[in-house]
């Protein structure tokens, strides 16, 4: 056998392999999600939800209402491809919990939920530069970042959010474009 013939299987070889797994990988952004699962997960987005804003002496993100918004985001508002990514990070929260804790994510102590969010947060963070702005662009936002963001845009807008861990002012007096913050200050939610 000569050297051409075997370079040339080769990359037959890797490109066939290359290609099967971009199939895979396109077959699993752009199928159809089964969006009924979502009811199946409620409680674990809410303790998702619940673990990324804690209750303390504001309401956490269970008292404003946000795995009802995270659901209805999801199958309403987001796209397909970043609807899967969102359902199969779901599913690796339940197996990585299994797996590193031997329980479920309701069995684990506060700490380990901290763990398992800290690892989801690592895993799903974005490339920098223009290899972010590709991926993002291809496959959409992950798993952690969907989450994080709707679960903040969630307890932000809710009426618990906004009046009771948010400076809220019903009537805004006259705009100032240049204010100091004092120590200990609310963000503003007008």
């Amino acid at each position: 056998m000569n050297r051409r013939k075997a370079l040339k299987g080769l990359l037959l070889l890797g490109g066939s392999g290359a290609a099967i797994l971009g199939g895979i990988k396109g077959y699993r952004l752009f199928r159809s999600p089964d969006l009924q699962q979502l009811s199946h997960y409620r409680p674990l987005i809410a303790e998702l939800a619940e673990t990324i804003i804690p209750r303390t002496d504001t309401p956490g993100a269970k008292d404003a209402g946000v795995p009802d918004f995270i659901i209805t985001m999801i199958k309403d508002c987001t796209p397909l491809r970043i609807q899967n990514r969102f359902m199969d990070g779901l599913e690796d929260v339940v197996h990585y919990a299994h797996a590193q804790y031997g329980h479920s994510f309701f069995a684990c102590s506060q700490e380990q939920r901290h763990n398992i969010l800290a690892h989801f947060e690592k895993r799903d963070r974005p490339y920098s530069g223009l290899p972010g702005k590709v991926s993002r662009k291809l496959f959409g936002d992950t798993f952690f970042i969907t989450l994080k963001h709707y679960t903040v845009q969630g307890y932000c807008t809710s009426m618990q959010g906004a009046t009771q861990a948010l400076a809220y002012d019903y009537v805004p007096g006259r705009y100032q474009g240049c204010a100091t913050l004092e120590p200990g200050q609310k963000c503003w939610a007008t």
